[in-house]
């Protein structure tokens, strides 16, 4: 079964959108945060205002569907000579099926068709299994960053690869 890419635009799957976030950064990051810090991070980056705000900043938010079922999501934006990459989320029962790598794929073929000569991304620091799937991928890791986020600290780690 190859999953579905619902593009978020409606008041309905912008809530759904942030209701993933909220369980999946959850998950992700409560190892890294504790729980007030990471809460405030959801509610600055991920709450449906957040989402909301970014679309209008032309940021595309995609609903990942499996069987009509929400699994996750992701978002990109186009830059001058770039796709930005900024979330990709999939609930735990649904990652290292190669969804990730799909998603991966895609937005490859779409900055390729775009004229965009890259992909890249920020990775939180800690995750490694995550910058670990973007260098078998071709991602070339940076040097690690801090953002600072009303006070709390993320640290991240870029990765570009060049198409």
């Amino acid at each position: 079964m190859k999953p579905d890419y619902k593009l978020v635009a409606k008041a309905k799957y912008i809530h759904l959108t942030a209701d993933l976030a909220a369980e999946l950064w959850q998950e992700c990051y409560k190892k890294y945060y504790p729980p007030k810090q990471l809460a405030a991070l959801i509610e600055k980056l991920q709450s449906a205002d957040a989402i909301e705000e970014d679309i209008d900043r032309e940021v595309n938010y995609f609903i990942v569907q499996m069987g009509g079922k929400p699994i996750g999501y992701f978002a990109w934006k186009m830059d001058n000579t770039a796709l930005h990459l900024l979330h990709v989320y999939l609930q735990p029962a649904w990652r290292g099926k190669a969804l990730g790598r799909d998603i991966l794929s895609s937005c490859e073929r779409l900055a390729r068709s775009d004229g965009k000569g890259r992909v890249y991304a920020e990775v939180h620091t800690k995750a490694l299994l995550v910058l670990a799937f973007f260098k078998e991928r071709g991602y070339r890791p940076g040097a690690p960053v801090q953002n600072d986020v009303d006070g709390i600290l993320m640290d991240l780690t870029p990765v570009e690869k060049f198409l």
